[in-house]
């Protein structure tokens, strides 16, 4: 009896521990598959072409919202994001900049990346940063750390380089200024014309607004095509977009050298005049009798897009040591431009520091203005 007792406890006890290991082995199953759910959910989706979108807001915390491309859905979200941002002590202002590029590192860019930036606005010194980094044991070291990550870090196989940008109203806590300029230059990728130390929340919107248009233009490239009966090997050409009557009076130009090597037509020696690189070789494509001059994105020297109404086509004439007009050459049926969107992504970092006052609304008022223009400025659907 005794034994038929202790064998049938041990079956039980058998069975009890086979369904506990069954049982411990479905709770962590669940564990992981909520895990990777969640890790997946926080994982943006860059499968998609366009113009991605992340905040970060900070105080004595930080509260982000991650990267997510923009249209008119998600504008209103990200708009309510920074609506509901609320104010507390503390400016952890290095974090929050550390952060945005943690976010950015941790994502699978477009593959048509073409700019990543990083706009940040705070009103105060930093205060605390160095307590949530173990790598860092004093601010100056965090901030040294942050702003070598922003100069010499690049994302993706095409390695585009980070622009940031710093814009600072020194608050009432500021009482060393010169720190604080400092500390915005080397949260900057270009001290000179990246860093914007203003006086009111008014400036601070139109900075916002600038920097919006800066990054429409950075984020598209403007093919211009021209197109003209085929010249002879040796050529020199300048092709003039300044509506002028003489060569020599432009003041925006493209020259270069027209020869053929192997019957492949090549265009060398290019000179650029009040226009931005765009290459010191370009190869043209024959159409029939045309040659189709094509140079990819070409801007103005300071940023702005070439438009072709009023191009004119020139021939150096060797005999005469004059440059000669085309006439068969014509804007109209002969030149075209084309507009082409790429992918970027910006983190947007604001102070949300109790310093603020009543300014802090004017800040969120700023920042979703600027989600606003970045909205208008793209081409992409939902």
């Amino acid at each position: 009896m005794y034994f038929r007792r202790m064998r049938y406890f041990c079956i039980r006890n058998h069975h009890i521990r086979n369904i506990m290991k069954r049982n411990l082995m479905l709770i962590a199953a669940l564990l992981l598959t909520t895990l990777m759910t969640s890790c997946f959910k926080d994982k943006p989706d860059t499968s998609k072409q366009g113009l991605y979108i992340g905040i970060i807001g900070f105080n004595d915390e930080v509260h982000s919202k991650k990267l997510t491309l923009l249209n008119n859905n998600s504008k209103e979200e990200m708009k309510d994001f920074i609506n509901e941002l609320t104010m507390e002590n503390g400016t952890i202002l290095y974090h929050a900049v550390n952060t945005a590029l943690d976010k950015i590192d941790a994502i699978t860019p477009p593959e048509d990346l073409i700019n990543v930036s990083i706009i940040t606005f705070t009103d105060g010194l930093d205060q605390g940063s160095y307590k949530l980094n173990d790598h860092y044991s004093n601010g100056e070291d965090y901030l040294i750390g942050v702003s070598n990550r922003i100069r010499n870090g690049s994302i993706g196989d095409n390695h585009v380089p980070i622009s940031a940008y710093s814009i600072g109203v020194k608050g009432a806590d500021v009482s060393n200024e010169a720190t604080f300029t400092q500390s915005l230059e080397k949260l900057s990728s270009d001290p000179r014309h990246n860093v914007f130390l203003v006086d009111n929340m008014v400036q601070v919107g139109e900075i916002f607004s600038n920097i919006a248009q800066d990054l429409y233009h950075q984020s598209s490239t403007w093919d211009v095509t021209l197109k003209t009966p085929a010249p002879e090997p040796g050529t020199r050409i300048r092709f003039t977009f300044d509506n002028v009557n003489n060569a020599e009076d432009s003041q925006k130009y493209i020259e270069g050298v027209f020869s053929t090597e192997n019957n492949i037509d090549i265009f060398t020696n290019i000179v650029y005049m009040g226009l931005q690189d765009c290459g010191t070789v370009i190869y043209p494509d024959s159409e029939g009798i045309f040659t189709v001059f094509t140079f990819n994105n070409l801007l103005t020297e300071d940023g702005a897009q070439v438009y072709t109404t009023n191009t004119k086509q020139w021939m150096w004439d060797e005999s005469i040591q004059k440059w000669t007009n085309n006439s068969e050459f014509t804007p109209s049926g002969n030149t075209n431009v084309q507009e082409e969107f790429k992918s970027a992504l910006v983190m947007l970092v604001l102070d949300c520091s109790s310093s603020l006052g009543s300014d802090f609304q004017n800040v969120k008022s700023a920042a979703c203005q600027f989600i606003e223009t970045l909205n208008g400025n793209t081409h992409q659907g939902n």
